[in-house]
């Protein structure tokens, strides 16, 4: 049975799955080259049309052969008649059974639930918002609803945060926050539509500190430079013993007015540093007492815990170390494009009653052959070589300890924000020198923020001080050892990523050659794209990336891409 599932979002993505499998996805954002790009089914043909087009040849079917669509919209639901997605998918399949519409928080937990093989346990997803609360009954897959659910729902507000029980065989909504933002005295920050939510919480620190909403990554990074006591006596966030949550946006506007200091080095004014402290602090805090509050009513070995705010990997250690929870369980794609899986898998268990609880990947874009990736190469004024499989990994490791920058190209795409490995920008971790081309000259980013570390997962409590494995780069620790600069944040943290031979074989080999050349089983891994760009998707995109930035080689496959 193939189901395509659609994220209709801010941060729209694709997805196809086979029998409850899903086995080829995409982001939009990787298509249309647009940051963010968001999904609307109504206006955008042509870019749902070429998602759809990805998954479809990525599975060698066609569009006749799908069985159902399933849509997840966090916001407004309309209603699309069949005519419509037959035309945007292009064609009418022969033996279509259904369109499915998912509440968004439902489809995280969907997603993060098949992240793993381990069963009962407690869900939570935490954002900025989700479905709206009068719109639920547009949705036909349902969710149940334990009897004792606790809940602070007005028919005006969108979910803002969502927790579930699962019993090995069915999701139970077993608390939800929904309330609209002006409810109990709780006002806007001057009109601007901040929800009382932990995620919008974030979007108020990132417009104040960065000038955008949409730049938490650049507060998360700034805290470690700010002092949170500074201001603990504000108290932002606040939540009862019964689950009642309350940000304090009038308190905020009433504390905060300080003139504008965008464009400019944020660790020189330790105002914005203090409030990126006492942000991220207050929602550590917060979050662990949730969880406390959780835990005591549904007592649980393993936690699953998704949506936008579990991006937070400072938030997600202090959750880890917090010793509630024997596994906690984290998803690469926490944010909405991971819905877009949530919806096909919700859909097929709607259809079969089968939730069988099967590892998902991260890998889910396509493979660009060999010649799909000379003819790519031949486009540019390059100088190329053939590398064989074994070459290629020691050229690379010797191009490293040189403190060269290298991107690197492998395999089926990353799924989600996170470089994984196959769109990576691999440098030398024991290097100032290549943190500082990489800020300056080919990431072009704000020196505070870090960089992550990919580790051999063997050797990983040798050198950073974390609990279990973090093969998704969605938690951290502290670095043990004084001699990788360029990992290493402000506060001695790294985010980082253990890597075994099972996750991901090729990444594998190559840092397993780095090792035996350097001594060290660890290189400084970023994302493979330009500044305000998505990461590279195809052979092209990466190309277009080598000519318009600083990288002095780029591997692609088994060629080797240099300047001269």
């Amino acid at each position: 049975m193939w189901i395509l599932g659609i994220s209709k979002s801010h941060n729209g993505a694709v997805a196809l799955s086979h029998n409850g499998k899903i086995v080829s996805a995409i982001q939009a954002e990787r298509i249309s080259r647009v940051k963010r790009q968001a999904i609307e089914l109504e206006n955008d043909k042509t870019l749902v049309t070429e998602c759809v087009k990805y998954c479809l040849n990525q599975a060698g079917i066609k569009h006749s052969d799908l069985q159902a669509i399933s849509i997840c919209t966090p916001w407004d639901v309309v209603e699309i008649k069949n005519e419509k997605l037959f035309d945007l998918i292009g064609g009418t399949p022969k033996s279509y059974k259904k369109t499915y519409y998912v509440p968004h928080h439902y489809a995280h937990a969907e997603y993060i639930l098949h992240y793993s093989k381990l069963s009962k346990g407690i869900i939570l997803v935490v954002d900025g918002s989700g479905t709206k609360e009068k719109d639920r009954e547009l949705f036909n897959i349902k969710e149940k609803v334990d009897n004792e659910c606790k809940s602070y729902i007005d028919q005006s507000g969108k979910e803002t945060i969502s927790a579930y029980s699962f019993d090995e065989k069915e999701l139970s909504l077993i608390y939800r926050f929904s309330l609209s933002s002006d409810k109990n005295n709780q006002a806007n920050l001057n009109g601007n539509g901040f929800l009382q939510s932990i995620g919008h919480y974030w979007r108020w620190a990132s417009n104040y500190c960065c000038g955008s909403h949409s730049e938490a990554g650049k507060v998360m990074g700034l805290a470690a430079f700010g002092n949170a006591e500074v201001h603990k006596d504000l108290k932002i966030l606040s939540l009862n013993d019964d689950g009642f949550l309350k940000v304090d946006y009038k308190k905020l506007n009433e504390k905060f007015n300080y003139p504008n200091f965008f464009g400019k080095d944020l660790t020189q004014n330790s105002h914005y540093s203090d409030i990126a402290a006492m942000v991220q602090k207050e929602t550590e805090n917060l979050l662990i007492k949730i969880l406390r509050i959780l835990k005591k009513k549904y007592p649980t070995e393993t936690l699953y815990y998704s949506g936008g705010v579990a991006l937070n990997m400072v938030a997600n250690e202090k959750i880890i170390r917090s010793n509630l929870f024997k596994n906690v369980i984290l998803n690469g794609s926490a944010e909405d494009n991971g819905t877009a899986i949530g919806a096909a898998l919700a859909a097929y268990n709607s259809l079969t009653g089968d939730r069988s609880i099967s590892h998902l990947t991260d890998y889910y874009g396509k493979f660009y052959s060999e010649d799909e990736v000379l003819k790519s190469i031949k486009k540019f004024p390059y100088k190329y070589e053939l590398l064989s499989e074994e070459n290629k990994y020691s050229v690379v490791s010797s191009l490293l300890i040189n403190n060269n920058v290298v991107g690197w190209f492998q395999d089926r795409s990353e799924f989600g924000p996170r470089a994984l490995g196959n769109r990576s920008i691999l440098a030398n971790p024991k290097s100032h020198y290549t943190k500082y081309i990489l800020d300056l000259h080919i990431k072009q980013r704000d020196r505070y923020r870090p960089y992550s570390p990919v580790v051999l997962e063997e050797y990983a409590k040798q050198y950073f001080d974390i609990e279990g494995n973090s093969p998704v780069m969605m938690s951290g620790g502290k670095v043990l050892n004084s001699n990788f600069p360029a990992i290493t944040h402000r506060d001695s943290s790294a985010r980082v990523q253990t890597l075994s031979e099972k996750d991901n074989k090729v990444f594998y080999n190559l840092l397993k050659n780095f090792y035996k050349i350097s001594g060290f089983p660890i290189i400084l891994n970023t994302s493979f794209n330009l500044p305000g760009e998505p990461i590279v998707e195809s052979p092209t995109d990466a190309l277009n990336s080598f000519k318009n930035g600083a990288l002095q080689y780029l591997c692609i496959g088994n060629y080797l891409v240099s300047r001269s």
